[in-house]
């Protein structure tokens, strides 16, 4: 319970009231006024109180205490001084203002204490002990032992042995967001400055150690504002290790610190485990102002490589530009003559959109086997934007990009990122309106392969689509739905602008003139009905059009022959090789093409089931899925429609070839089999076991034993020979509760070949005495090992099937798992084995049967203790190229504040070494060292 007691009432109080030791319970006063009045007016009584109590046996017997300061000051002193001369006293009459002391505090000072106080009266003082606390405004100071002065407003705090004689309950200053702790202190609180000794500050990640301290609180500039808080200290020592003894460290014997801004050093020296190392500095500044302030970036890595030199990388500044917006631009240096420039941005605005962005350029010193030097220039642009779901309800905007140029990931990356032969992009703005079927999409959309160096941009392209629409619908249904009322209708507007070059070339204007632009629309229906109460009947149709603004010219030039001079018998014979060279050239102009197929497909489900008894195996399954359909197209090869074309052919005097002035656009082309009536039939076979669970004898679980065994194949009504396609097979199938796939395909062909391996109008029956002539056939084992996976099977506990998606999994490296027993050491570690067969038939001699791939790789981390981690990037072994391959193996050892570790890539020779600081304002102590792919392989 709080009270207010005005110091100016104490002396008009019963002595014994204030002498007493208080009892074990939690105390609580409040000094509304300092006053000097009790130093003016000093009573006999209070002077009672005797500084010779032992301190630490008032925590023990406050009552022993109290009990002796009772039998010293009699009860009824006070009451035999008082008369109406008392000066104490207030008349009842009085009615004059009440004049307080200049010094007296402007507002109240509240003080507790868990064991016992003591008041001093007359040394005006405050004895708290036992959790003692004093709070004045925003500063508040806990401590095992405080002296609260209230004449010179001076606070000392000091810890209190506990049990075994250890310093225990010592101070804790805190002022705001300004905190310490210290082994002993003294305040002004009228000052605002305080001395502290062997004190532990902390600003944000930055923990301050010292022998002696000082804070003040220096005047503002402008009335308005407060003063900064400056504390000085004396042989300190600061770091971001939060360790009683650090282990890292940088000491000097004066800093300057003004807390959430910066701390100012003089000469200070870098020290590691207490052991004071070269490394000095003159002076230094170290920003520690909380939120993001402008500032500069210290350098990430600390480099030399032969072929550059030394180097930096990753030095810069960093711009907060915005509560929701910020850009770092970071540059790599080398002396020789290699640099690079980055600017990298980060962007969120709660539930509307996040994002970032990276725009980079550099140049590096590449120099070949015969010394001649050059600095090919690359690029790189990566942005990454994504709408939160609720910041709007009908648009979407987001995506990602990833554009480079001249290989800029494997001239200026040492990791993995150098691997990726696929760079893609794809950024999509999507409109939705409210009960309306239909919906717009605009996207950017990119493709780049590293290895041939060709990139494909399409932009802008724009998507115009409905929904579902039934136009032959009643608005208002009556009666029994019609067959008619159920046809569904869908169209869908494209128009796309696509460019095509060299990643050296894309930004030329060449590549902009040469781009393709075209517009495809279509229009497709169906509806679907039971017929024969077992069979699904489905018709549909479908249109399309395609509108160009430039299409192919092929043209042949007689005159570009080639002649090829041979030796027959002695005599020279002159042979023509090339009657002549054919161009291609686009043409401007408005063109357009225009395709029609309609089919009618009719499918149902038959189910056989095999029941086995009471045993482990209780039943099979097998579901076929049969369906036919009839498929219609017309003839767009025909001279009327102008699709196609023809041109001399270069290796023949008379003969011509046939091409369609659409050949290259974005849309393709139209069909160049000519018509088209033909029956297709596909039979899709599904096997299943039931099986008694082992855990659960009531449970029973189904097993697929081959999913999707299908068989499929057409005939074409239309053609005049080879009317029957071939018949491919096809099936998967999963062993060892999803640790192996297994992917079966073959075809086989009613006709035989000719010597050249072209297919001719003869039956194999009728010249190898077989229905279907073996066309070829393959296997692939893909098999991915898991510790969840091995336990599945060893142990029979659940375990989700591997579909051999390469869904994105979350990281789980260095993350320490429960140890149950060995295997839970590589519980981050993954082991794939992928095995192909191909079986190929030849003209003459036997089949072809090889192995076409064989590879085992494994990756993952793991945890030896709970500081070390192997980590394996990519390590495995090409059995068919009898090679090894990309591998990447490290570690890393976790020292508390530090972090070392290695990365090994032997197959390129690259490697780095490195000893850290972990993430903070210290993290520029770094010692590199590494082999880059500069140095290690082949300039580009």
């Amino acid at each position: 319970m709080k009270t207010k007691l005005p110091i100016i009432i104490l002396t008009l109080i019963g002595s014994w009231h204030f002498l007493a030791a208080q009892p074990p319970s939690s105390s609580t006063r409040q000094l509304v006024t300092p006053s000097d009045s009790l130093a003016e007016q000093p009573t006999q009584e209070a002077s009672l109180v005797r500084d010779t109590i032992p301190p630490d046996s008032l925590s023990e017997q406050p009552a022993q205490y109290a009990e002796a300061v009772r039998d010293t000051v009699p009860l009824d002193s006070l009451a035999a001084n008082a008369d109406a001369s008392d000066t104490t006293r207030t008349p009842a009459n009085f009615s004059g203002s009440i004049t307080l002391s200049k010094d007296s505090l402007d507002a109240p000072v509240d003080y507790t204490a868990q064991d016992s106080m003591i008041y001093d009266i007359a040394g005006q003082r405050v004895h708290l002990w036992g959790e003692a606390s004093v709070t004045y405004t925003s500063v508040n100071l806990t401590a095992g032992h405080i002296i609260f002065d209230w004449k010179t407003n001076i606070v000392t705090a000091e810890g209190i042995p506990d049990s075994l004689g250890l310093p225990s309950q010592l101070p804790e200053f805190s002022d705001g967001e300004q905190t310490f702790t210290a082994d002993s202190m003294r305040y002004n609180f009228d000052k605002e400055r305080g001395v502290v000794y062997d004190v532990v500050t902390q600003q944000e990640d930055v923990v301050v150690r010292s022998s002696k301290a000082k804070f003040v609180t220096q005047e503002p500039r402008d009335s308005t504002q407060e003063g900064d808080k400056v504390i000085y200290n004396s042989n300190s020592i600061f770091t971001t290790c939060t360790h009683d003894e650090p282990h890292f460290g940088i000491r000097s014997n004066k800093q300057k610190t003004i807390p959430n801004k910066v701390v100012v050093v003089g000469a200070s020296n870098l020290e590691i485990m207490n052991v004071p190392t070269p490394l000095w500095l003159p002076f230094g500044f170290f920003p520690i102002s909380q939120g993001r302030q402008t500032g500069l970036l210290f350098p990430r890595d600390y480099q030399y490589s032969p072929q550059w030199g030394f180097g930096l990388e990753g030095i810069g500044w960093y711009f907060p530009l915005s509560d929701h917006f910020n850009l770092s631009l970071t540059g790599n240096i080398y002396l020789k003559g290699t640099w690079g420039v980055n600017a990298i941005s980060q962007y969120r605005k709660r539930y509307k959109y996040s994002g970032n962005f990276n725009l980079g350029y550099d140049v590096r010193r590449s120099e070949n086997d015969e010394g001649v030097i050059s600095r090919p220039k690359s690029f790189l642009f990566q942005w990454s934007h994504r709408q939160e779901s609720s910041a709007h309800p009908t648009i979407d905007f987001g995506g990602s990009i990833n554009i480079q140029s001249n290989n800029y990931q494997r001239r200026v990356f040492n990791d993995q990122r150098r691997l990726e032969n696929q760079l893609r992009s794809n950024f999509n703005f999507s409109k939705n309106w409210r009960d309306k079927p239909f919906n717009f999409n605009a996207s950017f959309n990119h493709n780049q392969n590293s290895n041939t160096r060709q990139v494909t941009v399409s932009f802008p392209n724009m998507q115009f689509q409905t929904q579902a629409l039934n136009p032959f619908k009643r608005k208002e249904r009556t009666g029994k739905e019609k067959w008619f009322e159920a046809i569904t209708m869908r169209y869908r507007a494209e128009a796309r602008n696509q460019f095509q070059a060299a990643d050296t070339t894309l930004f030329t204007r060449e590549t902009l003139e040469n781009a393709q632009f075209g517009v495809q629309q279509n229009l497709n229906g169906g509806t679907s009905f039971k017929v024969f109460k077992y069979f699904n009947l489905n018709p549909s149709f479908n249109y399309d059009e395609v509108w160009y603004l430039r299409t192919l010219r092929k043209e042949f030039d007689p005159t570009a022959i080639e002649l090829d001079t041979l030796e027959d018998g002695g005599k020279t014979v002159i042979d023509t090789s090339r009657y002549g060279k054919v161009t291609d050239r686009q043409v401007g102009g408005f063109e357009a093409y225009r395709q029609f197929n309609a089919s009618v497909t009719l499918n149902t489900q038959i189910f056989g089931t095999l029941r086995l008894g009471d045993g482990r195996l209780k039943g099979l399954r097998h579901v076929i899925k049969p369906s036919i359909s009839f498929n219609f197209s017309p003839d767009y090869t025909r001279e009327e429609l102008g699709y196609f074309r023809e041109v001399r052919e270069e290796r023949s005097a008379d003969g011509f070839e046939q091409y369609s002035i659409f050949d290259g656009g974005i849309f393709g082309g139209p069909s160049q089999s000519g018509r088209q009536m033909s029956l297709r039939y596909s039979l899709n076979n599904i096997f299943e076991a039931k099986v008694r669970s082992k855990k659960d004898s009531t449970k029973d679980n189904n097993i697929k034993l081959f999913d999707n065994f299908i068989v499929g194949g057409n005939y074409n009504f239309a053609r005049d020979s080879l009317q029957w396609s071939q018949v491919n097979v096809g099936g998967t199938a999963r062993f060892l509760k999803g640790i192996t796939t297994l992917r079966l395909q073959a075809s086989f062909d009613p006709y035989v070949v000719n010597e050249k391996g072209r297919r001719i109008n003869e039956f194999a029956i009728n010249r190898d005495g077989k229905l279907l002539r073996f066309d070829g056939a393959s296997a692939r084992f893909v098999s991915n090992i898991t510790v969840g996976k091995l336990r599945a099977l060893v142990f029979g506990e659940e375990e989700e099937v591997d579909l051999g998606t390469r869904e994105e999994q979350p990281d789980r490296r260095n993350q320490r798992t429960e140890e149950t027993d060995f295997l839970s050491l590589f519980e981050n570690f993954r082991i794939s084995h992928n095995i192909s067969f191909d079986w190929q038939p030849q003209l003459t001699g036997r089949d072809t049967f090889f192995i076409a791939t064989n590879s085992l790789n494994c990756s993952g981390s793991i945890q030896l203790t709970d500081n070390w981690f192997v980590n394996i990037g990519n390590f495995g072994y090409d059995f068919v190229r009898k090679g090894v391959t990309f591998p990447s193996v490290g570690f890393t050892r976790d020292l508390h504040c530090w972090t070392a570790g290695a990365n090994w890539q032997p197959t390129v020779g690259t490697y780095s070494f490195y000893i850290r600081v972990k993430p903070g304002s210290l993290d520029f102590l770094n010692i590199p060292y590494n082999r880059t792919n500069a140095d290690a392989r082949p300039r580009f």
